[in-house]
């Protein structure tokens, strides 16, 4: 019952945190995107100010050219107030392309001519096509229509003027009534241009406020889940300080057990070394005894005796005793010796060449010779009772397949490894068997390498390839045989 609710409260607690971090997305994204169209309103509506301001400018001084028109009669005066009112028609052809079918060239092109900056257009546009049925902006639509039907009111009146003056019937009783024409329409277009200008005022503060009443929220919302993640975040840090003391308290037990068990195993490595001791002293000692009688009674009797070839055979066998004993308490000695020892520089070739002296004779009994193609300089440091024990069992087991034939031992080395190799011109190993060890190597199953479906030495040799952390490989030779070859890195260590 307490793990379930454990549980529960840890998905409770993840699922706060996701949760959390989903609601602080969300409202950065929000406040990116209120601000980018927040400050897209605000750009537009400047440049509708902007270009107002242009708009007003136009108007004022085509009404100045005009005034001048009337009481000069001069062309100049008239092409000035055209050019001058088309700025404030540039503005009214905008409007009307933006109010109808949206011609984005005719837009641009009114906009232009009312010397609107071209990179204020796009957003312009957008202004009028979403904004356009918001208050402050209708407004402006409005007063801006207003504006564009006095302007064109004040040039049908210049059209009349300049006939007039065409046809010189412009007198001064005709002057001044055109005159307080013209001041007429400048009054209600000038109260036209500013109703515009306040409207967009107005819209600017209304956006503004909208801004920071959205900002706020929005920033309220990441304050408060930040602070709640804080809150989660401390209330984990002390559950897990809580498991931390008692994880601590359970090492702490743990400790004392390893201590514990690190004293009895001392006891069993002395044990284990005195039973090497006895094994060395009480077994080697004997089989040693029986193989130098034997090896003596071969030289001292006739091969054509019956009894030579029973003396051969014990011969042959308390050696081959002998030889499985020493490696068997070498290998021992491994665990209980070699883990922290400092390994010294040797001679490899000096190391194969020993093992080959202890073959040789079972070897010419086999008619086989055994050849060391080791370099003479080649020295390491890889763990030389480790080295010697593989050597030792590949050369066995070259020994015992090869008749009439020839084994070449070796080593080769490279910048940061060495590898060992034992060829045979004898019986070779079937395909089945190499794919035995080579899978037995590659899956590294320590209970299965203590196992001998085709004798133990192979199986020692794979498990001490593997303490050296190196590779072997089985391979057939090209006259037949088998090549078998490790290769160990120069600076492994020991495995566990």
């Amino acid at each position: 019952m307490k793990n379930h609710l454990l549980r529960f409260l840890y998905r409770l607690n993840q699922t706060n945190i996701v949760t959390l971090f989903v609601i602080i997305l969300a409202s950065c994204s929000m406040l990116i995107f209120v601000n980018y169209y927040t400050i897209k309103t605000l750009s537009a509506s400047r440049a509708y100010v902007s270009g107002e301001s242009h708009y007003s400018k136009g108007h004022n001084i085509a009404t100045h050219y005009l005034i001048y028109y009337i009481l000069t009669s001069k062309k100049e005066y008239w092409d000035k107030f055209e050019s001058n009112l088309d700025i404030a028609f540039g503005g009214a052809k905008a409007r009307n392309a933006m109010a109808t079918k949206l011609d984005h060239k005719a837009v641009a092109e009114g906009f232009i001519q009312g010397k609107n900056n071209e990179e204020d257009i796009n957003d312009m546009i957008w202004l009028f096509q979403n904004f356009n049925s918001i208050s402050f902006f209708r407004k402006a639509v409005q007063e801006w229509k207003k504006g564009d039907a006095l302007n064109l009111e004040l040039y049908l009146t210049g059209l009349y003027i300049k006939e007039q003056v065409t046809h010189q019937k412009l007198d001064f009783a005709t002057q001044l009534k055109l005159l307080e024409e013209i001041d007429a329409i400048n009054t209600k277009i000038t109260i036209n241009q500013d109703a515009f200008s306040d409207s967009f005022g107005e819209g600017t503060r209304q956006v503004k406020n909208y801004l920071i009443v959205a900002n706020t929220f929005f920033i309220l919302i990441i304050i408060g889940c930040v602070s709640f993640y804080y809150a989660l975040t401390i209330n984990k840090l002390t559950t897990s300080q809580k498991k931390l003391k008692n994880q601590q308290d359970r090492l702490r037990k743990i400790i004392k057990d390893l201590q514990k068990t690190k004293k009895n195993l001392s006891t069993e490595i002395i044990q284990n070394k005195k039973i090497i001791g006895t094994i060395s002293h009480d077994i080697k000692s004997p089989l040693k005894y029986i193989q130098v009688i034997a090896k003596h009674l071969i030289s001292i009797t006739d091969k054509s005796e019956i009894g030579y070839q029973y003396i051969s055979s014990i011969h042959k066998s308390s050696s081959q005793l002998f030889a499985f004993t020493k490696t068997l308490v070498e290998y021992s000695k491994i665990y209980t010796n070699d883990r922290d020892f400092e390994q010294k520089t040797y001679s490899v070739f000096d190391l194969i060449d020993e093992k080959r002296v202890i073959f040789e004779e079972i070897a010419e009994n086999y008619n086989t010779k055994i050849v060391n193609t080791t370099n003479r300089n080649l020295n390491s440091k890889i763990n030389r009772r480790i080295i010697s024990i593989i050597i030792h069992n590949l050369l066995d087991n070259a020994v015992k397949n090869t008749l009439n034939g020839a084994i070449e031992i070796g080593a080769t080395t490279t910048n940061d490894s060495i590898t060992y190799y034992v060829k045979d011109t004898g019986t070779g190993m079937s395909q089945d068997i190499i794919d035995y060890y080579t899978n037995l190597f590659n899956n590294r199953d320590p209970e299965k390498l203590v196992l001998s479906t085709y004798g133990i030495g192979l199986h020692l040799v794979l498990e001490l390839v593997i303490m050296l952390n190196g590779t072997i490989a089985f391979t057939t030779g090209e006259e037949g045989g088998t090549i078998v070859s490790v290769e160990v890195k120069s600076k492994k260590q020991l495995t566990s």
